[in-house]
């Protein structure tokens, strides 16, 4: 697609939720939107074709690679930019705010659902829409966009309880980021970023301390620290004591002491 910008405008809007333009786009050194210092009331999703751009919310920044997308609320506590990025927009008047769940959505969108605003945007490229036309179209796209951003962040939700359940269940096997990563179809850094949304903890993390919790009862039983270490998941008793002590402030053997004070 060449790059391109098509923007709607009325003498009178009727106050009804409309597009406002839609367009390809490739950024550059000078690309560059803060959309705190932007005057307009408007909704945009822009999606990545290829390349990557970076979107900044707060003091975090978010690589926007090939099929990501974010939809967000302008003006808005973000920053958008990139010079090696390619992607298509579409923007919607401030009227559709009251339908928008959160103030910045960052999603992956799938290959069919990209299609799909591709179609439309070539469709209406070179349209003088009416603004009854105009609304119509809007409303319609608005819900399917709203629609796939559940749909896709309920999916990745799902996954990522389904990492948790098999680590909660699964806890004294051998696991490893790879291994979680190739059964659940994620890349690392997905899978390190989406679990840590959910549980404020990456997978690796959660893990040793699952088998840290579960130790604590074996220890009290008077099981040797080498033996829980093996019954829990650890390879070897010593880097069991090492995370123990991390998680814990005291080593296994000193919290095995603490029984004789209750006896």
């Amino acid at each position: 697609m060449q790059n391109f910008v098509h923007q709607f405008h009325y003498i009178d809007d009727r106050h009804l939720p409309l597009i406002r333009g839609i367009g390809v786009g490739q950024g550059s050194i000078h690309y560059d939107w803060d959309a705190r210092n932007r005057k307009e009331q408007l909704i945009v999703l822009q999606v990545t074709l290829r390349g990557q751009g970076f979107i900044q919310i707060g003091d975090k920044t978010v690589t926007l690679t090939q099929n990501k997308a974010f939809f967000a609320k302008i003006p808005g506590n973000y920053r958008y930019f990139g010079e090696d990025w390619h992607f298509l927009f579409v923007e919607f008047s401030g009227s559709m705010l009251q339908w928008l769940d959160t103030s910045v959505t960052i999603v992956e969108l799938s290959e069919t659902f990209i299609e799909l605003l591709r179609r439309f945007i070539l469709d209406v490229k070179t349209q003088e829409l009416t603004v009854t036309q105009n609304a119509k179209a809007a409303f319609a796209l608005f819900l399917d966009i709203k629609e796939e951003v559940q749909k896709e962040t309920q999916q990745k939700t799902d996954i990522i309880e389904a990492v948790k359940k098999y680590i909660d269940e699964h806890y004294f096997e051998d696991i490893s980021l790879e291994f979680l990563s190739e059964k659940y179809e994620l890349s690392k850094y997905k899978l390190i970023r989406q679990f840590e949304v959910a549980y404020n903890s990456p997978p690796i993390h959660y893990l040793k301390k699952v088998r840290i919790l579960h130790s604590l009862s074996l220890l009290w039983e008077d099981n040797a620290v080498d033996t829980v270490a093996k019954k829990v998941g650890f390879s070897t008793g010593n880097y069991f004591s090492k995370v123990f002590k991390k998680e814990m402030g005291i080593s296994p053997s000193e919290y095995k002491n603490r029984k004789s004070h209750y006896n």
